[in-house]
């Protein structure tokens, strides 16, 4: 047996644990990884592998522990030992660890690794690390697996163990080994100082073994075991339904396990309806749930309910904004290319990224190949304005524009262009959206509404619009801090224009920790921004530090309805179906309440004040034409 402690970047692991393990391994030598110790850890781990000599120390003043460990898994490759065991220096062992482990590996003469599971069946264990990534305390693995091919993935910062697990499992079948022979186990990972590399690191390995679990790699996993499992798990998950609607019993993390299994199952059998379904009633009743989600996004993205090729002869033209997010630009593109309808031109600006992005979006330009695709950069100007050249670049019937780490369904374009021929009055189609990320729910699902339109805004900014709409107002506002979305969709409402929402999602909004290259935004400047330009709908008379409290109620663009001039909100509600009369109260609420075009906020000496805000709020500045 090979044995490997694990030490997470900045953690200390008592002397008393070190020396503990060592007399575990009955005389056997312990190499220590670890990334990033403390002083204090590496003086301690000095002084007992002078004192044992059965110490091989693995430090890194690095904060990745994969090169580490992956040092020590080379070790043991070359140790000739039949075994190796991996052991969070944080878990506490019993003496019933080591002989139990062996044991069951012994029995178990098929399995590649084991991990502390209570006794399921090998598929379970499956499922379970196909919903949430695996931390173990403690694994036990077949050595002579340790080629070169089944190392860890030096890509992944925080998730390569995880990782290699679920690689294993492609081949082999898992073993489960009794909870009960750790008497102390870490909650989980430390907390990553980048929240946002950790869960794009979970999603990608997470995206990729569902994949593979679709397309049924898992070669010791026959096909008629999972039919059987989602067989018997139908009528259950059909009453558990029911209940929660009837609202007899509240949604819980045992819940969401159940209905996670059943519709990764119902994918994996090939009724992906019942799926879709499914995953649609459940977000109707839930507002957060991510393993849910990602099989949501997965189904999406992967079984269009419009089939291709669609050749119409509207065009539509596609801007992508791209500023320091050329990591997630090849997803974005290819949702692009995945379009059942295929008459579209994707354009994508470069908005003076910082990073490499613009290096990246040359290489994937490039490999692709495609005279629909072409790419421009500017220096840095905002959304807006990057969003308004990218209109004024292209020529199609209808537009979208497409933020840079988003992605579409491959029917949108299909259903939201055949949703804008029906009704020559929409000026843009919201698209039903999948948030994912940071939350996970469902969002712009609800018709459009007047009044709703005013106080919050009604669709994501990758809203299909049409062309004659966005140009008849001007395009979007360059001056704007931020939400200039919110500002132009209401803009459009104002000049007699309306809204279709689409009955399934088409829209994949990624919720981000924090946008790179960008600072945290206050929405008190951009609601004072957009209130200030559409005064007509606002009560003049509220005062400063009633206004602030409204204004700060949401993180998002939401304003209470005690804000609204209801008086003007329904003397144009009274003549909204009748496009004409509607334009003529709008007309003459305008001339009594003529916007203001520089917040009081801003006024100063400084003509540029609102380009100054941005840059604070930022970190970068816009710059006019």
């Amino acid at each position: 047996m090979y044995y490997i402690i694990t030490v997470p970047p900045k953690a200390y692991i008592p002397e008393s644990r070190i020396r503990e393990l060592l007399d575990f391994s009955e005389q056997a030598k312990i190499t220590v990884a670890a990334a990033q110790p403390s002083a204090r850890s590496v003086s301690m781990l000095k002084k007992i592998a002078a004192e044992t000599g059965r110490m091989n120390l693995i430090l890194s003043e690095e904060k990745n522990t994969t090169p580490c460990i992956e040092a020590a898994l080379k070790e043991a490759e070359d140790s000739g030992a039949e075994l190796t065991m991996v052991i969070d220096g944080r878990a506490t062992l019993t003496p019933e660890t080591i002989p139990t482990a062996l044991k069951i590996m012994q029995a178990n003469e098929n399995c590649s690794f084991a991990i502390p599971s209570d006794p399921i069946p090998a598929l379970e264990m499956i499922l379970n690390m196909l919903q949430e990534l695996y931390y173990p305390p403690l694994i036990i693995l077949r050595n002579k697996l340790l080629q070169s091919d089944r190392k860890l993935r030096d890509d992944l910062r925080l998730s390569a163990l995880p990782e290699m697990l679920l690689r294993l499992s492609l081949t082999d079948r898992p073993a489960a080994l009794p909870p009960k022979i750790i008497s102390c186990a870490p909650e989980h990972r430390q907390s990553p100082v980048n929240e946002q590399r950790a869960m794009d690191e979970e999603c990608l390995i997470l995206e990729e073994y569902r994949k593979h679990f679709f397309n049924r790699a898992f070669q010791w996993l026959p096909l008629q075991e999972v039919s059987a499992e989602l067989s018997s798990r139908i009528g259950a998950v059909a009453q558990l339904f029911e209940q929660l609607k009837s609202g007899k019993i509240e949604f819980i993390k045992e819940y969401e396990r159940s209905f996670f299994r059943y519709c990764l199952l119902a994918v994996f059998s090939g009724d992906v309806d019942s799926a879709r379904q499914m995953l649609g009633d459940i977000f109707n009743l839930v507002d957060e749930c991510p393993s849910l989600m990602r099989i949501y996004k997965y189904v999406v993205l992967n079984f269009p309910l419009e089939k291709g090729p669609i050749n119409e002869p509207e065009k539509v033209s596609i801007v992508v904004p791209l500023f320091n997010q050329g990591h997630y630009l090849e997803e974005t593109v290819r949702s692009v290319l995945n379009q059942t309808y295929t008459n579209w031109e994707l354009c994508i600006i470069n908005d003076g990224s910082t990073d490499d992005s613009y290096e990246v979006a040359e290489k994937l330009v490039e490999s692709i190949n495609d005279k629909r695709i072409k790419l421009l950069s500017h220096e840095n100007r905002g959304k807006g304005a990057t969003r308004n050249r990218g209109i004024r670049e292209t020529d199609g019937e209808y537009t979208v524009t497409l933020d840079s780490d988003d992605m579409i369904a491959p029917d949108y374009l299909a259903i939201a262009v055949r949703l804008m021929r029906e009704n020559p009055r929409v000026g843009w189609i919201t698209p039903k959206t999948l948030v994912f990320g940071k939350n996970n729910h469902v969002a712009w699902r609800r018709e459009f509404d007047f009044l709703e339109i005013i106080v919050a805004c009604p669709s994501p900014s990758s809203s299909l619009l049409r062309r004659t709409a966005i140009e008849e107002v001007g395009l979007y506002r360059e001056d704007l801090t931020n939400r200039e979305d919110a500002e132009v969709w209401l803009n459009l409402t104002e000049h007699g224009w309306i809204s279709v929402t689409s009955t399934e999602p088409l829209f994949l909004y990624r919720h981000a920790c924090i946008r790179p290259g960008l600072k945290y935004i206050s929405n008190i400047p951009s609601k004072e921004e957009i209130t200030s330009l559409h005064p007509w709908w606002f009560r003049r008379e509220i005062g400063v530090e009633l206004r602030e409290k409204v204004f700060k109620e949401s993180p998002a663009y939401r304003l209470s309805e005690e804000f609204l001039n209801t008086t003007n909100v329904n003397r144009a509600l009274q003549h909204y179906n009748d496009r004409e009369a509607f334009m003529q109260v709008i007309a003459e609420l305008k001339s009594d309440y003529p916007p203001i075009d520089k917040p009081c906020r801003w006024k100063s000496d400084n003509e540029e004040c609102y380009i100054d805000v941005r840059e604070a709020l930022y970190g970068v500045r816009s710059k006019k034409e």
